[in-house]
């Protein structure tokens, strides 16, 4: 047996091997079991309904505050001053921006099978902020773990500093 057959057929079943070990995310979560359903922009991804009412309670009540509110609930927010100190950034972007609009999902990655990003586009009347939101699979919901903000697309989804516009591009 010569020593180039030796490495094919080495590789391939280390391939084969890795391919039956490697854990299937799913294609499509289904009602309310999971966040990250699709990949991609303009992927059908199901958000989870703490951040739903979050930006529910903010189009209804004018105000993001309310939104902060709901997203900290039953999470590692819930007593993190973090959310505090966000909603008084939004409370002055705002200003800027105009009111808030509606949102859309960008991206999502699941993490593990109890936890995911969500990457989503924030629409105002003059402009739009970018959010991730890391999100964990308690045993009654999802909760948001911790939640970031950008006016600059890059600070949220680092891909989209290099070529391409995904992680596999």
């Amino acid at each position: 047996m010569n020593f180039r057959g030796i490495i094919i057929r080495s590789l391939l079943v280390g391939a084969l091997g890795l391919c039956c070990l490697w854990p299937p995310l799913p294609a499509k979560a289904g009602g309310g079991s999971g966040p990250v359903a699709g990949a991609g922009v303009g992927a059908s991804t199901q958000v989870p309904a703490v951040i739903q009412n979050g930006f529910k309670l903010w189009s209804l009540n004018h105000r993001s505050s309310w939104a902060f509110d709901a997203w900290k609930m039953g999470g590692l927010m819930e007593k993190d001053p973090k959310t505090d100190t966000l909603s008084r950034y939004f409370s002055r972007i705002e200003q800027s921006l105009g009111n808030f609009k509606t949102y859309e999902v960008v991206d999502s990655k699941r993490v593990g099978q109890s936890s995911g990003v969500l990457y989503l586009s924030i629409n105002f009347d003059r402009g739009v902020m970018f959010a991730r939101f890391m999100i964990y699979k308690t045993d009654q919901d999802w909760v948001v773990q911790n939640m970031d903000f950008s006016p600059r697309p890059e600070a949220m989804m680092p891909w989209l500093a290099f070529e391409g516009g995904t992680y596999t591009e």
